[in-house]
């Protein structure tokens, strides 16, 4: 009965030990399939935002800077001076020797305490706006990763489907050799075709290999190469309207940051002023004389005089930043608006392209070499004339899938410049993303 007991309490563990286990371990596979078989554009930017280096070294420059601004507006350190009077000398009888303790406080004037917060203000608002054109950096190395995946995955389908038409033809090529109707040098053509579509195939695996390590390496997964992108490539991206991203652009991130870039120079130059400033001090002192038994209280008050030093080399310094951080954020209001228009400009160009080609070549190209195909099969053709028809088809797709990366180039270009996607629309998709355990 007691080994019975002992048999069923231990079953009763083991199963509860394994409904305990079993949970952790099929999240720990989740987690592995969802990097390893395939992660979606929102995952990836979700994951280099929690685990890219360079956000973590900004989180870290603006837990300092909200130190320097707590202790900020502290009040200068009292001295103590302790002074001894008459102790040796060739002094009168009368003369007696005096102790003096006294406590100076300086007390800064000109508004120092506050121009340093509002530096330091100034300081922790462009470590965010650099945090921010950091994030956007990693942002468009990650799309423009995942989009390298996608593109060498279409290549390869091209690439495979070229592989089959030319196995196919070089069987027609046997057959129509067999039978008499061709030479036996076209099935020779047919089979080097053959071998050299299949090379071609294993090359276009190889690329699509290095895109997903590319990948890999963006998402800080250099031990996982098996990173690749789900879903499939945009055939169409949103043109929006150029005069509409003019008016906008001026709340850029990369301006924003110029821009903070200005006002903290100008806080410093406000800093400089109130440091050229000279501060007073107020002393109070207490004096004791042993041999009377006697003490005396003396207040003074101490200000120098500016007729020299007035902080002129401070101010001429923060002058000069200010007018190159002005001159800086001009310039890269310049230059962004002319890559904003250039990005605007490739992006109309290839959204034109790649529906010309889709709409207009594409069908055209296929008939005509489905055309050929059949006309070979019954002995209309050539092998050289199908041979020409099915490169012909193929540079066509190529082209278009070309048109559509630079479609979806320009579009991630066009939003790095605009500022998206944020650090706060990952973090608010990176929340829902936790919780719904589904994609933003």
């Amino acid at each position: 009965m007691r080994i019975q007991q002992f048999v069923l309490c231990t079953f009763v563990f083991l199963v509860g030990l394994w409904c305990a286990v079993l949970p952790v371990a099929e999240a720990a596979d989740t987690a592995n399939l969802s990097l390893s078989g395939g992660i979606t554009i929102e995952e990836a930017l979700i994951h280099a935002s929690r685990n890219r280096q360079e956000l973590a070294v900004w989180r870290t420059d603006l837990d300092v800077a909200a130190l320097k601004l707590k202790y900020a507006g502290i009040r200068p350190n009292p001295e103590l001076g302790i002074t001894l009077d008459n102790l040796v000398g060739n002094l009168p009888e009368d003369d007696d020797r005096e102790i003096t303790v006294s406590i100076n406080q300086p007390f800064e004037i000109g508004g120092k305490p506050l121009a340093r917060k509002n530096m330091v203000q100034a300081e922790i608002l462009r470590l965010q706006r650099e945090q921010s054109t950091v994030w956007l950096d990693i942002a468009a190395e990650v799309r423009m990763a995942f989009l390298e995946v996608l593109g060498a995955r279409e290549r390869l389908i091209l690439q495979q489907e070229a592989e089959q038409i030319a196995s196919e033809l070089a069987g027609l090529t046997h057959e129509r050799v067999a039978a008499g109707e061709l030479a036996a040098t076209e099935e020779t053509r047919a089979e080097a075709r053959k071998a050299e579509t299949r090379a071609e195939t294993q090359k276009q695996k190889r690329f699509l290999a290095e895109a997903e390590l590319g990948l890999a390496l963006a998402l800080v997964e250099p031990d996982n190469v098996t990173v690749t992108a789900a879903g499939q490539l945009p055939m169409e991206v949103a043109i929006p309207d150029r005069q509409t991203l003019l008016a906008v652009i001026q709340e850029s991130p990369l301006l924003t940051l110029r821009r903070s870039e200005s006002e903290l120079a100008v806080t410093g130059l406000a800093l400089e002023q109130a440091n050229s400033w000279s501060d007073l001090a107020l002393t109070l002192a207490v004096r004791e004389i042993p041999s009377q038994e006697a003490r005396a209280v003396s207040v003074g008050i101490s200000f120098p005089l500016p007729l020299f030093q007035r902080n002129q080399a401070g101010l001429a310094e923060a002058g000069a930043t200010v007018r190159k951080a002005k001159t800086n954020e001009e310039a890269a209001a310049r230059r962004l608006k002319t890559e904003l228009i250039k990005s605007h400009t490739v992006l109309v160009a290839a959204d034109q392209e790649a529906r010309t080609l889709r709409n207009e070549v594409l069908s055209r190209a296929a008939e005509a070499a489905e055309a050929v195909r059949e006309g070979f099969r019954v002995g209309k053709f050539r092998y050289s004339d199908v041979l020409e028809a099915s490169q012909a088809l193929v540079t066509v797709k190529a082209r278009h899938l070309d048109a559509i990366l630079d479609l979806n180039r320009a579009a991630i270009a066009l939003d790095h410049l605009l500022g998206k996607p944020s650090v706060s629309q990952i973090a608010q998709n990176s929340l829902s993303f936790s919780h719904d355990g589904s994609n933003p």
